[in-house]
C-alpha cells in the first residue's frame, strides 16, 4: 500500500481545517501582532490533540461513530450536539463559502457579483459531492494539501531570507489581554485552531464511511501535524509581509483574497501569481467541499440514531438544505467577511469546553493501556481546564 493510500479522512480532516483558521485567521493573526501569538497557536493545536483524536481513537476501538456514542451517554448529549451543529453550520459554511469566492474572482471580470459567485460554488460543490462522492473527496484533498504546503515552506523560506528588521513599521498595537478586541480575536483565532471541535465527529463519520482502521492514527496525526506546521507558517507569513508594512487586511472577501495572494507573491515573485491565486483557490475549495459533506453527514446520522433507521436518501435532503441555508445567511451578512468569520469562529470557541467534555467522557469508557493514553488524559484535563477558564473569563469580561 503506498504512502498517499494509507491517507484519507486525516487529510480530509487538514482540508476542512486549514481554510477559514489558516490562510484568514493565522494570517491575520501575523498581520497584526507579528509573531506574538505564535505560541497561542502551537498551544491550541496541542490542548486540542485529545478532544480532536476521539474522531479517530473511538471508531477505532468501537466500530462507531461519535455520534453513536453521545447516544450511548444519553439523549441530551446528541440533541445539545444537534442543536450546535443547527446554530452554527450555516453561518460557517457562508463563511468559508464567501471567502471561496472571493479567491474566485481573482480570475472573473471586474464587477462580478459575489453572492451570484458564492452560489455558483455551492451548486458545482453539491455536484460533486453527488456524483463523485467520498472517493472524489478523498483523492482531491490529498492533491491539495500537498500542494499548498510546498507552496507555504517556498513562500515562508524566501520571505525570511528577504525580511529586513530595520524596515519593519512600528505603529501597531501590542496584545492586550484586557482589550476587548483583542480578546475577541484571540478567541476567534482558538475557536478554528486548527479546527473547530466538533470536527471530532465529522472524521469519525469519514472513517465509518472509508472503514481502514488499520492506518487510522498514523492517518489522523499525519493530518494534524500538517495542519499545526502550516498554521505556522501562515502567521510567519502575516508578520513578515504585511505586519513589516504595518498594512491590515480588507475586511470584504475580494478585498482580503488580492491582499492574501499578494504575500506569496512578494515573496516568491510577480511571476508565481496565477499559481499562487489557483493554489489558494483550491484549498477553499477543498475545505468548502469537506464541510458541505460533512455537514450533511451530521445530520443524517443524528436522524438514524434516533429513529433507528437507514434512510439512504438522507445524506441529499440534508445537503439540499445546508446550501439552501448557506445561501440565505450569505445573502443577509454578505458585506463584511470579517465580522462573519470572526462570528462564527467565537462561537466554536465557547462551545469548545462543552464537546471536549463530551469526548473525555467518551474516552474514559474507553481501554487505556499505553503511556501515550495516560498523556492523553492528563492534556485532556489540562485542555478542558483552560478552555472553561477561558471560556468563564470571557463571559465575565463582557458583563
Amino acid at each position: 500500500m503506498s504512502f498517499l493510500k494509507r491517507l484519507g479522512p486525516g487529510l480530509l480532516f487538514a482540508g476542512a481545517a486549514i481554510g477559514v483558521s489558516h490562510i484568514v485567521q493565522s494570517t491575520r493573526a501575523g498581520a497584526m501582532y507579528s509573531f506574538e501569538l505564535i505560541g497561542v497557536v502551537i498551544l491550541a493545536n496541542l490542548l486540542k490533540l485529545p478532544i480532536l483524536e476521539m474522531g479517530v481513537r473511538y471508531p477505532l476501538e468501537t466500530r462507531e461513530h461519535l455520534l453513536h456514542g453521545y447516544h450511548k451517554l444519553g439523549k441530551a448529549y446528541l440533541l445539545f450536539f444537534l442543536l450546535i451543529t443547527l446554530c452554527t453550520m450555516f453561518i460557517i459554511q457562508a463563511a468559508i463559502t464567501v471567502v471561496t469566492s472571493g479567491i474566485l474572482m481573482l480570475f472573473l471580470p471586474v464587477g462580478s457579483n459575489i453572492l451570484i459567485v458564492a452560489i455558483f460554488v455551492l451548486i458545482i460543490a453539491t455536484c460533486i459531492l453527488i456524483l463523485g462522492k467520498y472517493s472524489f473527496l478523498d483523492t482531491f484533498v490529498k492533491f491539495i494539501i500537498i500542494n499548498l504546503s510546498l507552496t507555504c515552506i517556498l513562500a515562508t523560506a524566501l520571505s525570511f531570507k528577504l525580511y529586513d528588521s530595520s524596515k519593519v513599521s512600528y505603529l501597531f498595537n501590542h496584545f492586550d489581554f484586557s482589550k476587548t478586541s483583542d480578546l475577541l480575536f484571540l478567541m476567534a483565532l482558538i475557536g478554528w485552531m486548527p479546527a473547530p471541535v466538533d470536527t471530532s465527529v465529522w472524521q469519525s463519520l469519514w472513517y465509518e464511511q472509508k472503514r481502514d482502521y488499520k492506518n487510522a492514527f498514523f492517518d489522523f496525526h499525519i493530518g494534524y501535524w500538517t495542519t499545526t506546521f502550516l498554521a505556522i507558517l501562515f502567521l510567519c507569513l502575516g508578520a513578515l509581509v504585511m505586519f513589516t508594512k504595518g498594512d491590515s487586511f480588507s475586511p470584504q472577501a475580494v478585498g482580503f483574497a488580492g491582499e492574501l495572494v499578494n504575500i506569496f507573491v512578494e515573496s516568491i515573485g510577480q511571476w508565481s501569481k496565477p499559481i499562487i491565486a489557483f493554489a489558494c483557490l483550491a484549498t477553499m475549495i477543498s475545505t468548502t467541499l469537506t464541510c458541505l459533506d460533512a455537514y450533511p453527514r451530521v445530520l443524517a446520522a443524528i436522524y438514524k440514531e434516533f429513529k433507528g433507521v437507514k434512510a439512504y436518501n438522507l445524506y441529499n435532503t440534508s445537503l439540499a438544505l445546508t446550501v439552501v441555508g448557506t445561501i440565505l445567511v450569505s445573502y443577509f451578512f454578505m458585506k463584511n467577511m470579517k465580522q462573519m468569520v470572526d462570528f462564527a469562529t467565537l462561537i466554536s470557541f465557547l462551545v469548545t469546553p462543552v464537546i471536549g467534555f463530551f469526548n473525555f467522557k467518551l474516552f474514559r469508557m474507553l481501554k487505556k493501556d499505553t503511556k501515550y493514553d495516560g498523556f492523553i488524559n492528563i492534556v485532556f484535563i489540562i485542555s478542558l481546564i483552560f478552555f472553561s477558564l477561558f471560556t468563564m473569563y470571557f463571559i465575565y469580561q463582557k458583563t
